[in-house]
């Protein structure tokens, strides 16, 4: 693994490590705390899913079609955070920041997979040239 990618995962766990500490904080383990932390992991695992198919795929197409996905993956999250918070604040059912507390915490896990596989993919690489 080579210093840029230990670098890399190491802030990412700093990040991780962060959001719990926020998480443990600011969330309220009432009934709109648990929705919204529900809600945040759903998403939030849907998200480590869905992204680790496309970007292993993209990755074998070639690194200007991953740098692509990674771009539109990234829009595409940070709509669906802005917009659910805005609609959780709205319904007051769901509490909105335990809901990006956690959907945040399941991202930069993401994140650190996506580290992961870019990795693997340059090694690959070299190891052919």
């Amino acid at each position: 693994m080579t210093r840029t990618t230990t670098a890399g995962l190491f802030a990412v766990g700093g990040f991780i490590v962060l959001l719990m500490a926020a998480s443990a904080a600011y969330i309220d383990l009432d009934t709109e705390g648990l929705r919204g932390t529900a809600v945040g992991a759903g998403l939030g695992i849907l998200n480590l899913v869905v992204g680790y198919v496309v970007t292993r795929r993209a990755l074998r197409a070639g690194m200007r079609s991953a740098m692509r996905t990674f771009l539109t993956g990234f829009l595409a999250r940070l709509g669906a955070l802005v917009g659910l918070m805005v609609v959780f604040h709205r319904m007051e059912s769901v509490d909105p920041v335990a809901f990006a507390l956690t959907f945040l915490l399941f991202f930069f896990v993401y994140m650190g997979l996506e580290v992961l596989l870019v990795e693997r993919s340059l090694n690959a690489t070299r190891r052919v040239a």
